[in-house]
């Protein structure tokens, strides 16, 4: 029983799995705020509520170092297990950037991740939608080559709303077609379809620098992009955390 953290900005992303098999996924709100007695009382309870047996591993990823101090010594309180967080050399990845202790645990778990899956090129563009949309390139067998990072598109929902008078906040579903006859479905016409053909572009520029690629996308938005990106030849929002069981396997 392996459980698998991924601490984001946003969300935080716990899977439990019984060896190969995500047997129970939950998503809870990153609170900076909340103490390591309070996640080890959610924590419990969510593990009761599902009736799971207590793991006998922990991994963590995470890009919120506060929050990642107090869930790690909540898991190994609570489940009196070694919690260890990933980082750029516990991966196995040739992370090839100028720095690599730049690069975020997420973007370098989802490389190890896209990894799982066979491409007719061995290399992989990764999309992942959170507060930040990142870009990455992965090439096979285990080197991690780079990526772009733009808003996220709930982030450049909630900032318009913020910043403007008479813009409301709005759920992120696509309208009935690009030329909105509302201020809603004008809304969801620039930030839907107008972040579909970004990503579109994105994709392609990397293709025409680094070659044909499978594209995995993942991340809450994925689903919402899934039929407006064609360029997407897979979706699957639970990437970050099957990633971190493969670094597990991967260390024996």
């Amino acid at each position: 029983m392996l459980l698998a953290v991924d601490i984001g900005n946003t969300s935080t992303a716990l899977g439990v799995f019984a060896g190969d098999e995500l047997i129970a996924h939950f998503r809870i709100h990153t609170d900076r705020m909340r103490m390591e007695s309070e996640y080890r009382v959610l924590l419990k309870n969510l593990f009761s509520l599902d009736g799971l047996p207590s793991p006998k591993a922990a991994l963590l990823s995470s890009v919120v170092p506060p929050v990642e101090r107090e869930m790690k010594e909540a898991i190994e309180k609570l489940f009196g297990i070694r919690a260890q967080v990933v980082d750029a050399e516990s991966t196995g990845l040739q992370v090839l950037i100028d720095n690599p202790k730049e690069a975020g645990a997420d973007r370098l778990v989802n490389a190890v991740g896209a990894l799982g899956y066979p491409s007719p090129t061995g290399r992989y563009i990764v999309v992942d939608f959170g507060t930040a949309t990142t870009f990455d390139l992965v090439e096979a067998p285990n080197r991690y080559l780079g990526g772009a990072i733009t808003i996220g598109p709930q982030t450049a929902a909630d900032a318009l709303a913020a910043r403007t008078a008479k813009l409301p906040r709005i759920d992120l579903v696509p309208p009935k077609g690009v030329v909105g006859k509302n201020t809603l479905d004008a809304l969801r016409s620039g930030l839907v379809l107008g972040y579909a053909a970004l990503v579109e572009g994105m994709v392609r520029r990397f293709k025409e620098e680094a070659g044909e690629a499978l594209v995995i996308a993942t991340g809450g938005f994925a689903g919402t992009l899934k039929d407006l990106c064609p360029s997407f030849d897979v979706v699957d929002e639970d990437l970050t955390l099957k990633g971190l069981l493969r670094i597990y396997k991967a260390q024996g």
